[in-house]
């Protein structure tokens, strides 16, 4: 708000009885008369003049205040030092710097998982709410189930160190068990199910990021409840050489997943069929990945390539990749 306008709306100004008396005084200012007038009423007018200096005053505080506040509000923020850097107002953008400096203790810096959250807290759910026969409790109970699958599919450092499906195995219903273990034994058909490292690389102890979210349908049958799930995990890898890489697309490779599981429940069903099963499910390895573990299921960095072109993060940005409210994309970077 400007001075004049703060001028205008001050009480004093726009009350008309007052209004009255300036004008009057303002009259009575005239030169031919002033000096007589100041005379006459040099007494009287001591009141009116002290209230006078004691407006200007007031005004003059006030002018000096209001400018303060708008320069102030003119100026830029200063991030404290203490809190770190401001983060960043884009929150999923959608490409990996090429050629950047390669830290290790920020591995993510300058990829779209730097504000992603850690573990499985970056794939949300909405508030429960019931569908078909499952009550609001039991499609939130849904939702854990699919997460603990997530975390033991793509998260645990059993499964992606030591390949132990176990544990994965075990939230599934009993009945579905046999041919999901047959799965998990055919290369490269496990990496549909799960995510194991390829022999010799590590992951850096900032662990995997995720991003994505889920939603409830009814299922096929009574008794159903279908989970989709659309996400992705970015994973950071060691590297004993750090400083000869050319940007973080080299350490920090990206899965992209959209599944669907099922959770069955009620009499309709034999004991043995009740519980999650999984259901259609489609996935992408992307931006970077070792191209030779590639081809048999399992997951590397980009750096485990050799120098040649067209191999990843040198041609073309897939925003699907680290978007998974964009199609999925049908490529993967590495030649065939």
């Amino acid at each position: 708000m400007d001075e004049d306008n703060l001028l205008d709306s001050h009480p004093d100004l726009i009350d008309p009885e007052w209004r009255k008396h300036a004008q009057t005084d303002a009259w009575l200012g005239s030169k031919k008369d002033r000096k007589q007038f100041r005379k006459q009423q040099r007494r009287a007018a001591r009141g009116p003049r002290r209230r006078w200096w004691v407006f200007a005053v007031f005004v003059a505080i006030l002018a000096v205040t209001t400018a303060g506040i708008v320069l102030a509000g003119r100026r830029p923020v200063v991030q404290d030092a203490v809190a770190g850097p401001a983060e960043s107002a884009t929150v999923n953008p959608t490409s990996v710097a090429r050629v950047a400096p390669v830290d290790l203790a920020h591995a993510y810096a300058r990829t779209p998982a730097d504000a992603w959250k850690k573990g499985v807290d970056g794939v949300t759910a909405p508030a429960p709410a019931a569908v078909g026969s499952f009550t609001a409790a039991e499609v939130g109970d849904a939702y854990a189930q699919v997460k603990r699958a997530i975390t033991a599919a793509r998260l645990d450092p059993g499964v992606l160190d030591r390949h132990d499906t176990g544990p994965f195995l075990d939230l599934f219903a009993k009945d579905a068990r046999g041919s999901i273990e047959k799965e998990l034994a055919a290369k490269p058909d496990f990496s549909a199910y799960v995510t194991e490292l390829a022999a010799g690389y590590h992951l850096l102890d900032q662990g995997p990021r995720t991003f994505g979210s889920m939603t409830a349908k009814p299922g096929e049958k009574a008794g159903e409840l279908t989970i989709e799930v659309k996400y992705v995990v970015a994973y950071a890898f060691d590297s004993e050489h750090p400083s000869t890489l050319s940007g973080p697309w080299e350490i920090v490779s990206f899965v992209r997943s959209d599944e669907s599981y099922v959770v069955r429940q009620g009499r309709t069903f034999a004991a043995g069929s009740r519980g999650l099963w999984p259901g259609p499910s489609q996935g992408s390895f992307y931006e970077s990945v070792g191209c030779a573990a590639f081809k048999e299921g399992y997951l590397a960095p980009g750096y485990a390539n050799p120098d040649l072109p067209g191999l990843p993060g040198q041609d073309q940005e897939v925003p699907g990749a680290y978007d998974p409210s964009l199609p999925l994309p049908d490529v993967h970077g590495c030649p065939d």
